[in-house]
């Protein structure tokens, strides 16, 4: 018992050594993988964490896993519906820089974001080669006409595993602790860009971009978890998680790629299983270092699985979200709708979001 308490300690510690300073309005722009059915639940998932995505979300969750399956392709397109209702305005203002262009982007938000994450899931363990690809132009305030350009692309490979303590087979207690390791390779990141450094933009074209993302830099990082489950009949249990993931934050050999912010969180988790249905609900905090309202690292959400389907509503930032996922063995489509904060008080600067996440997978 004492050792388990050491260890929950040294997690929190972990959590609490690095100060405020890095803390700005970029909550998902330094997220690493945007996990479709936590997103789906409001952002809720280091309590939870039991499916592959416990390896960037919570990696103890691994512990609890023992399935084998290849995640041929795993790809993820998002964006505000906004960025298609407005393709081709865009792209016309953005052909053609000038001061025009700046009242055709006035009050837009442009932004598209894509990933690629294969994943080999073993029995507590999961490795995958993940690709993720960031591109915006946001402009809000007519009165101080500041633009913030995105331009990030993001490759690397990350592995986790997980360890299981408990007493015998029918053990109604256990303690999971987890353990991942990355190597990434970015370039670029988001920035802002006055109305002089915009036209620069206008008038050096793709010379002025490359000089604001520079060039690849590479970045090692790591995340901790640990959870306790509590068993309590076969068809149900809670469970109880803490994770920093970014351990002190991952940084880049080239100083324009940008930084991933350290993560600690808090959540917990209930699961019943009842005869033609399954229910989970999760709620985290995260981003417990961060200078951000309370209602910013607020994070709760619900599942419903039935046969072929599954079911999410939750509160991300105390924003709305849901989705569904329709899982045919080897084929897996989940299409979600989410709101998140990019402001550090609540309704500062919200954004609605629309992702679709295609996967296909195989037993081995």
């Amino acid at each position: 018992m004492y050792q388990r308490a050491l260890a929950l300690s040294l997690l929190f510690a972990i959590a609490i050594a690095s100060s405020a300073r890095d803390a700005c309005a970029q909550n998902g722009i330094t997220t690493l993988v945007k996990q479709p059915r936590q997103t789906a639940m409001g952002g809720a998932g280091v309590g939870l964490a039991d499916d592959e995505f416990a390896l960037f979300m919570n990696p103890a969750g691994l512990a609890g896993q023992e399935t084998r399956r290849f995640k041929l392709i795993g790809l993820g397109v998002e964006a505000p519906l906004e960025t298609y209702t407005t393709l081709s305005q865009s792209l016309s203002a953005l052909s053609n820089f000038s001061l025009s262009t700046l009242n055709e982007l006035m009050g837009k938000e442009i932004y598209v974001r894509s990933s690629l994450v294969p994943v080999i899931q073993l029995p507590h363990f999961a490795i995958t080669y993940l690709l993720d690809v960031q591109g915006a132009i946001e402009q809000f305030n007519q009165a101080n006409p500041t633009f913030k350009i995105g331009n990030m692309v993001t490759h690397g490979v990350q592995a986790g595993m997980g360890w299981s303590l408990k007493s015998g087979r029918r053990a109604t207690d256990e303690w999971r602790f987890g353990l991942a390791g990355k190597v990434l390779f970015r370039r670029g990141g988001y920035y802002d860009v006055s109305t002089a450094g915009f036209l620069q933009v206008a008038s050096g074209g793709i010379d002025y971009i490359n000089s604001l993302v520079g060039s690849y830099g590479t970045g090692f990082g790591a995340d901790v978890g640990i959870q306790y489950v509590k068993h309590i009949d076969p068809k149900q249990e809670f469970s109880f998680g803490a994770s920093v993931t970014d351990v002190f934050g991952t940084s880049f050999s080239s100083p324009q790629a940008q930084k991933i912010l350290m993560n600690p969180s808090i959540g917990f988790a209930y699961r019943r299983q009842l005869e033609f249905l399954k229910f989970k609900i999760a709620a985290d905090l995260r981003n417990l270092d961060q200078a951000v309202s309370f209602g910013n690292k607020t994070h709760i959400g619900t599942e419903v699985s039935v046969p072929l389907f599954d079911f999410y509503a939750g509160l991300n930032q105390l924003n709305v979200t849901y989705g569904a996922a329709f899982d045919l063995w080897v084929l897996r489509l989940t299409l979600l709708s989410y709101a998140e904060e990019l402001g550090v008080r609540f309704h500062q600067l919200t954004s609605r979001r629309y992702m679709l996440q295609v996967d296909f997978s195989l037993p081995i």
